[in-house]
């Protein structure tokens, strides 16, 4: 008896050094100026998310869509309702005017990173998983922010969700 319940240890053992020692690819929001993390979220492929602001000129909505492929961040699409300085003006990739709206899509340029100045004039949004996070709100005006793809131990992430709580 005492040999099977050896054997079920060792398993066991074995079974959790795996687990806490796998990875999970994350998404993250680091203000840079404060040295924060604002936002942390286990990710998966084909994920994708969302940056929203008004056009500091134009002062009308701005959509970026981000897709999550092969553990890289894509740009994949952009909506806009106007032309402004600073907005695509050439006929590039699958670009359309749909229900007042000016769409590029598939376009698909990898990104390593993202660096984001916020401000409450623009009112930067971070979309993912059918939440909105005003980032406006979660860091100062003016910030940079960076978002990114980290991997991380399962361990680690457990811990951190403990701290939070």
């Amino acid at each position: 008896m005492k040999k099977y319940f050896t054997a079920l240890m060792i398993i066991i053992s074995f079974i959790l050094l795996l687990y806490f020692n796998s990875t999970v690819l994350t998404l993250k929001i680091y203000d840079l100026d404060k040295n924060n993390l604002i936002f942390s979220e286990p990710v998966k492929n084909t994920d994708s998310f969302t940056i929203k602001y008004n056009h500091s000129v134009a002062r009308t909505p701005v959509f970026e869509i981000f897709i999550i492929q092969n553990e890289k961040i894509y740009l994949k699409k952009t909506i806009y309702q106007s032309y402004g300085a600073g907005l695509p003006f050439l006929n590039k990739n699958d670009y359309k005017l749909k229900n007042d709206k000016f769409i590029i899509d598939n376009i698909d340029q990898q990104l390593p990173e993202i660096l984001l100045r916020v401000s409450s004039y623009a009112e930067h949004k971070f979309i993912y998983a059918d939440n909105t996070y005003k980032l406006y709100s979660l860091s100062e005006d003016e910030n940079l922010l960076k978002i990114y793809l980290e991997r991380e131990k399962v361990f680690s992430k457990i811990l951190e969700e403990i701290k939070n709580v």
